[in-house]
């Protein structure tokens, strides 16, 4: 930990040096920002993962005031037990907001510890697995009505050069195992997506609420496996005191799945965005729900502080609900853009069931 805490000073320093460099009070026109900001996460199973953000926000009609900053923004990151990340991602709005775009490319090695299917796996119920794997996904919705979108959305992802070893190194046979799709392969999903977005910020809402309803119908490039992924990201946003300071934000997402789904497109609880404190994969199964709610306290100048609560599970069926998890945690924050706020947050999450912790350090609200 003593390691992590100096990583952690290194980074202040850093977002200190990009405050430095993009403080601005004009606001009219809108002046396209370029920001960069360090990034950080750590559990005691994946040890610590560090790596550097950019984000340029930018308008393509620099007086158009009705239509929200667009974003693109790169990361890099990488961990002492081998994990590399390499990835960008936007989100794009034309003027007037006909149109959106939203989409990423990420590419990863990830060694990871690989537990069993179910909501009620024990600490030592894993594998080791490393794979490569690239993700690539574009979604385009058009306005039809205000704050209104639909569109469509396709995915692609490979998963290539697995290797499984049991916990004393071992190499293990893929064609043993207990995980669907532990062979690798690359994968196509493309269907429908309907959005009511009426967020006043993309990096940075405050008020009214998001709702994103996505279903994608997959086939694979390799062999007849098929599946099916309905998923549902609800959220909203209550200014407490109408004046921008104290918010609370609430989220609920639910994803289902249905057909022959390879290990790595199950549900997944945990991460840095949702049940903080887990890590991404603790658990997966077919199906999974999760909330959070979350109080965000302006406190002085550019800094801020959160607390967030988080409830889920992931199930296959419904007597799995009897396997509840939770999480709990506080965060600071700290605005790089004075013009147009993105913040850099700091979370700590827990977990109350069992020992899972975590400390996220990345550009961006977790939603």
């Amino acid at each position: 930990m003593k390691f992590v805490w100096v990583h952690i000073i290194i980074l202040v320093l850093c977002i200190n040096q990009s405050i430095a460099q993009t403080d601005s009070t004009s606001l009219r026109p809108y002046k396209n920002n370029i920001l960069a900001s360090p990034a950080l996460s750590y559990s005691p199973k994946t040890d610590v993962v560090l790596g550097l953000y950019f984000l340029y926000q930018f308008k393509l009609k620099k007086d158009d005031y009705a239509t929200r900053p667009s974003n693109v923004n790169f990361y890099v990151g990488s961990s002492y037990k081998g994990q590399n990340y390499l990835s960008t991602e936007h989100e794009l709005l034309s003027n007037g907001e006909k149109y959106y775009f939203k989409g990423k490319i990420e590419y990863k090695k990830t060694p990871e510890q690989l537990y069993r299917i179910g909501p009620d796996t024990g600490e030592d119920d894993f594998i080791n697995a490393e794979y490569h794997s690239l993700e690539i996904f574009e979604r385009v919705v058009h306005q039809f009505r205000p704050n209104m979108f639909i569109g469509g959305k396709f995915r692609s992802i490979s998963i290539f050069d697995i290797n499984y070893t049991d916990q004393e190194g071992k190499s293990l046979d893929e064609n043993s195992l207990p995980f669907p799709g532990a062979e690798g392969g690359s994968y196509l999903g493309i269907g429908p997506v309907f959005i009511w977005d009426k967020r006043n910020s993309i990096m940075t809402p405050t008020r009214n609420f998001y709702l994103d309803l996505t279903t994608l119908f997959y086939t694979s490039l390799d062999d007849s496996r098929s599946f099916i992924t309905l998923k549902l990201d609800g959220r909203r946003y209550f200014d407490l005191k109408n004046n921008g300071q104290t918010i609370l934000a609430c989220q609920l997402l639910v994803q289902n799945n249905f057909g022959d789904i390879p290990f790595h497109e199950l549900s997944l609880l945990g991460g840095k965005q949702i049940m903080r404190g887990y890590e991404l994969g603790r658990y997966r199964d077919f199906h999974s729900i999760q909330t959070q709610a979350e109080l965000r306290q302006k406190v002085w100048g550019r800094f801020g502080m959160t607390a967030f609560y988080s409830l889920g599970t992931v199930y296959d069926e419904l007597s799995d609900f009897q396997h509840l998890k939770s999480t709990l945690g506080a965060g600071l924050r700290l605005n790089i853009n004075r013009k147009d706020p993105a913040n850099v947050r700091v979370d700590f999450g827990w977990s109350l069931e069992e020992n899972n912790k975590g400390i996220y350090i990345t550009l961006g609200e977790a939603f």
